[in-house]
């Protein structure tokens, strides 16, 4: 319309300087059809403006006529928009109500018309996977596997008509279900990005997080080479460290489980001394050498590292072993700890409280096994607090049953298992088990 204005406008200008400049410009003559029209040339020239602005203005009103059925469908799909739009904002709402069925159905109602319909089915997506986070479960009608198969049908038809936000998706999804525990399912989901995209910092570092959720040790140390390649700050040296300590104590358990005491030799013997000089490391042999029957191996691991350092976990460990003279074995610990560690200590040795109550615990458990009930309970009184430790209460509760101190035993027992997260027996406070 401003275009018509103009036009109008100029034409008008056009006109008054032409009466301006030509007040007797002569005479035109027009014979159309029959007729004849004589007049001046200023006429003429007022006649061709006002013909012009009413071809214009014809010109306007066919073009509006014509376009009419698209701006009546363009306003149509904007308000379809709209309101797909306000359908999607109305499925997050019912997703916070934990509404699954009701976050779904508004989700997928505008899926045709929304802005962004990837997202109606990412939002459609995420309240099914709520289903399986205990955090956010709402009233469910079908079972796990039912959603389940919704969420790949959905994800199906994302993959199909969204190519690239699938991967954005798929990553997503992921992510979710790592969050509420669905590591194989999150290994499937995510093999096909690995596969993909090889060397992605991001997916490399979300496969090697699930192949360690789930104690795939192989796999992960497949992967460990390409993981020490990738330069991003999470993948520090102690990170990878950690890693290679936590894969060498998967494979220890596995061989354990198979009993292949040449095969846990050959691990400890092809692991870095970086990756073996950790007292959990230390602990994990010990304990796979002692299931695979090499009980007097395992002995012997934990003393050689209690020579070298005394520490509360290994001094645990080294405890919980079957040793076949208890009185023995009482004699060689107490020459590898400090001579002071034997007696009481006179004030609170802070440096070493933790290391001091571990041996503590490993002579009374000795003098326990040896039938000293005695000599168990006198180290019973140095191990500190007894709630620092569930063992420490068990071992403190064991030793008064055999005393036939039913009533303590009763109360320790009961704080033991109340520590652990158990419901106390009547018939193990009894035995005194």
């Amino acid at each position: 319309m401003k275009r018509v204005i103009l036009w109008i406008l100029f034409l008008a200008v056009l006109a008054a300087a032409g009466i301006y400049f030509l007040p007797d410009a002569g005479i035109a003559v027009v014979e159309f059809g029959g007729w004849r029209i004589e007049t001046t040339a200023v006429g003429l020239t007022l006649i061709a403006v006002a013909a012009l602005v009413v071809l214009l203005l014809v010109w306007r009103v066919l073009s509006g006529l014509i376009r009419l059925p698209a701006r009546w469908g363009k306003r149509s799909a904007d308000s379809r928009r709209r309101a797909a739009d306000e359908k999607l904002l109305r499925a997050w709402a019912e997703r916070q109500r934990r509404q699954t069925e009701e976050a779904q159905r508004y989700a997928l109602a505008g899926v045709e018309d929304g802005s962004l319909p990837p997202m109606h089915f990412q939002v459609a997506i995420d309240s099914l996977l709520d289903t399986f986070d205990p955090a956010r479960q709402g009233v469910t009608r079908h079972s796990r596997d039912e959603y389940r198969r919704e969420i790949g049908d959905l994800f199906e038809t994302v993959s199909r008509r969204f190519p690239k936000f699938a991967e954005f998706l798929r990553l997503h999804i992921v992510q979710r279900l790592m969050a509420v525990g669905e590591i194989e399912w999150a290994q499937e989901m995510v093999e096909p990005l690995a596969e993909t995209h090889p060397r992605d910092e991001a997916i490399l570092l979300i496969r090697a997080q699930l192949l360690e959720r789930a104690a795939d040790w192989e796999a992960l140390a497949a992967l460990l080479p390409t993981l020490r390649r990738v330069k991003n700050s999470r993948l520090t040296g102690d990170e990878l460290l950690r890693l290679e300590r936590e894969i060498l104590q998967g494979r220890l358990d596995a061989a354990a489980r198979r009993r292949d005491l040449d095969g846990l030799s050959r691990l400890w013997a092809e692991a870095g001394r970086n990756v073996t000089d950790h007292a959990a490391v230390v602990v994990a042999y010990a304990r796979a050498l002692q299931q695979a029957g090499a009980d007097r191996s395992a002995i012997e691991l934990l003393e050689k590292r209690l020579s070298r350092r005394q520490e509360a976990s290994v001094l645990h460990a080294w405890a919980a072993l079957d040793h076949e003279d208890p009185a023995k074995a009482r004699q060689r610990i107490a020459k590898l700890v400090p001579d002071d560690w034997q007696e009481p200590p006179n004030a609170p040795d802070v440096a070493h409280a933790a290391e001091r109550a571990a041996f503590a615990y490993a002579m009374a458990t000795l003098a326990l096994e040896e039938g000293d009930a005695s000599a168990a309970q006198i180290w019973i009184g140095r191990l500190g607090p007894l709630d620092r430790d569930v063992r420490y209460l068990a071992i403190a509760a064991r030793v008064h049953a055999k005393l036939r101190d039913s009533g303590e035993a009763s109360v320790l027992y009961e704080r033991a298992l109340a520590r652990a997260g158990m419901e106390p027996s009547a018939d193990a406070i009894v035995d005194g088990r």
